[in-house]
């Protein structure tokens, strides 16, 4: 019988891989895939970001995400503008990747919405934090 710490991370292991696979089916007709996805959504935000801040806040390697910019800009969805410094870059995303993102935006949250049915709102408050605290753990 597993514990109630096993069961929760059995559980958001159900979870976790077929969403993605939502995800990528929704985001093929865009060409994209989620890695590429979840910078395009950050750069949605942020609007600004160098390659490094895009790395720390994504958790991976710079040379990971060099190559993901690299075929985002190939695809006409981000545009990138030199620093002061040579050495600094600064990625954006152009007007057909903001096009873009708020198209996905938009279908996704029609999945999200589809996906949540029949959760309390309070319930969603307390697993959005519940979710953020082991993050939160993870990285001490």
């Amino acid at each position: 019988m597993l514990t109630l710490h096993q069961e929760f991370f059995s559980q958001y292991a159900k979870v976790y891989r077929p969403l993605l696979n939502k995800l990528n089916a929704e985001l093929e007709q865009y060409s994209l895939s989620n890695s590429q996805w979840t910078i395009m959504k950050l750069l949605k935000i942020e609007q600004v970001m160098t390659p490094a801040e895009i790395a720390h806040r994504q958790q991976v390697e710079k040379p990971s995400i060099t190559k993901i910019l690299q075929r985002l800009n190939e695809m006409g969805f981000i545009e990138v503008t030199p620093g002061e410094d040579k050495r600094e870059k600064w990625i954006r995303l152009t007007d057909s990747g903001e096009a873009v993102c708020i198209e996905i935006m938009e279908r996704l949250k029609l999945l999200y919405e589809n996906l949540l049915e029949g959760i309390k709102e309070a319930d969603l408050e307390n697993a959005i934090n519940l979710l953020m605290h082991v993050h939160e753990n993870l990285s001490k």
